[in-house]
């Protein structure tokens, strides 16, 4: 019988009409999967990490009153109770390092260490504290104490009951895995880096391009003409002194490169300065201003691009 306050279960069909495709939702009539039956011991492992983690809370309130207590007498309260609140929060943090490296006994041994170490400076700060307060007062420090240490002691059988021992083999085999993925994300995040470095140098580069004045225009000398030799007559060895023929004129010399008049492209901008980079010449950024006959800007970005080219084809 389906509950009145139950969504009903859809699903999603997709499907071609007449060449579009089209998804649309109808009821599922399928029968409902299976509910898992119940785990007693499933159950029992959340209610062992509930009263853990209000143990803890309650042991981080009480050591952080009085603590703070204790430090209000030399500094402001806010600042005694903020900085009463490390003493606690230090072993329960390395109780999550723990649990991170449950699988991992050589580095849990660290974070287990450095809680249990915390713990015993906390505990001797709330024994102190109580000690201050009268001649019993040692009798409450000693019980509230006493809580900071129950809490480590239900994480500590917590970790216990989930806690598998594996075979050297198999842990060798996660920690490999653990590496290799953990390599990973480093090179991933180093690549990262320097790409977005690398785009913080480039803009920087232009903006201080744009900060810098421009260049006076450079006046080039109006095209002379050019006083050419005139062409001397050629006398033949069977031919009279009188009868001299002209030599022939001097056929136009077209630049090379400039068979097809077209302006030069950016891409060969790049390939003229990447031909003179793999001759081993240093370029700098007015250098290739100086090649290119354009603005310093546009010169360092195809600089840029050829030493890309460069790189890329060694």
């Amino acid at each position: 019988m389906p509950s009145r306050f139950r969504r009903p279960r859809t699903q999603t069909i997709t499907d071609t009409v007449n060449g579009t495709p089209v998804t649309y939702t109808i009821p599922d009539t399928s029968p409902p999967p299976p509910r898992l039956p119940f785990h007693l011991d499933s159950l029992l492992r959340k209610i062992l990490f509930t009263t853990a983690i209000l143990m803890t809370i309650g042991a981080i309130i009480w050591g952080t009153v009085a603590i703070g207590g204790m430090l209000a007498m030399l500094a402001p309260a806010w600042a005694a109770y903020l900085v009463a609140g490390v003493f606690d929060a230090g072993w329960a943090a390395c109780l999550i390092a723990e649990w991170l490296l449950r699988h991992d006994h050589k580095r849990a041994e660290l974070p287990r260490t450095a809680g249990v170490a915390m713990l015993v400076v906390s505990m001797a700060a709330i024994i102190m504290h109580g000690h201050l307060t009268g001649p019993w007062g040692w009798i409450v420090g000693i019980v509230g104490a006493l809580v900071s240490a129950a809490a480590k002691g239900v994480w500590a059988i917590g970790m216990h009951t989930i806690r598998i021992k594996l075979d050297p083999k198999y842990e060798a085999y996660l920690s490999a895995l653990q590496q290799q993925a953990g390599t990973e994300m480093a090179l991933a995040l180093g690549e990262r880096d320097r790409l977005l470095s690398q785009e913080r140098t480039v803009a920087v580069r232009l903006a201080l391009e744009a900060r810098r004045p421009p260049a006076p225009p450079v006046v080039e000398p109006e095209n002379r003409p050019v006083d050419r030799p005139e062409p001397q007559p050629v006398q033949a060895a069977d031919q009279p002194v009188n009868h001299a023929e002209p030599a022939p004129a001097p056929a136009p010399v077209h630049a090379a490169g400039r068979a097809v008049d077209r302006p030069m492209q950016p891409e060969d901008q790049v390939d003229q300065l990447l031909s003179r980079l793999r001759r081993g010449e240093h370029i700098t950024k007015r250098g290739a201003a100086l090649i290119l006959g354009v603005s310093e800007s546009t010169a360092y970005r195809r600089l840029k691009d050829a030493e890309s080219k460069l790189h890329q084809y060694n």
